[in-house]
């Protein structure tokens, strides 16, 4: 039994044959440098993370002819370093997965976040401390869209504010005082009225030109 548990680990490790270190952040403090292993499946990469002597496989993985791309960078605000793991998962570079690991002061190790990680093509600005998410076309000839404005409230992240657009209608969406998010505006859509067009993110971070790319053995 253990020397087929033995092989099992050694089949794993020998798959995952490309490694990369993170030990220098954008913003925040590195606590520890995040150990990263990927590997190429034809149009497919994945990647593992090591947490103590285990390595956890990573829900984020790239298609077609993209890379994945890691950074280690403050996705919370609290000074300490995160790991961010983000990749397109379509050929047209239209939708774009990420893996948040957030430091853990107490554990002492990287952690996954759902609520961020579960935001679709995840959008960070430092300076404002605002996340945002979306998808730019959904379908209608490219006039669907929606995004959304996430914020740190109490150590939780909660959805803010949300515009959205379908092939009939658009709506913009506020928090109230009781947290919930109430539409405070539904209009028939209006092809020549600028305010319902998907807004570019100029805020955002850079991640593609300050993130460490899991590159492919033949680039």
């Amino acid at each position: 039994m253990k020397l087929i548990v033995l092989l099992l680990s050694l089949l794993s490790t020998s798959a995952y044959g490309a490694t990369l270190l993170l030990d220098k952040a954008a913003t925040g403090k590195v606590r520890q440098a995040a150990d990263i292993r990927y590997v190429n499946h034809d149009e497919k990469q994945t990647y593992q993370l090591k947490i103590g002597k285990q390595w956890i496989a990573g829900s984020c993985s790239s298609s077609g002819t993209g890379n994945l791309h890691a950074l280690l960078l403050d996705m919370n605000f609290d000074g300490h370093a995160d790991l961010w793991v983000t990749g397109y998962t379509d050929s047209q570079g239209r939708i774009r997965c990420s893996d948040v690991w957030l430091w853990d002061t107490q554990a002492k190790q990287y952690r996954f976040n759902k609520p961020l990680s579960a935001i679709p093509n995840l959008d960070i600005s430092i300076a404002d401390q605002e996340i945002e998410g979306g998808i730019a076309n959904c379908g209608c000839a490219a006039q669907c869209f929606y995004e959304d404005s996430y914020a740190w409230r109490k150590n939780t992240l909660i959805a803010i504010a949300r515009r959205e657009q379908d092939c009939e209608r658009y709506r913009e969406y506020r928090l109230n005082e009781k947290n919930d998010l109430i539409i405070v505006k539904d209009e028939i859509i209006d092809s020549g009225n600028p305010g319902q067009q998907a807004i570019e993110n100029t805020k955002a971070y850079d991640w593609q030109r300050h993130a460490r790319i899991m590159r492919k053995s033949w680039e």
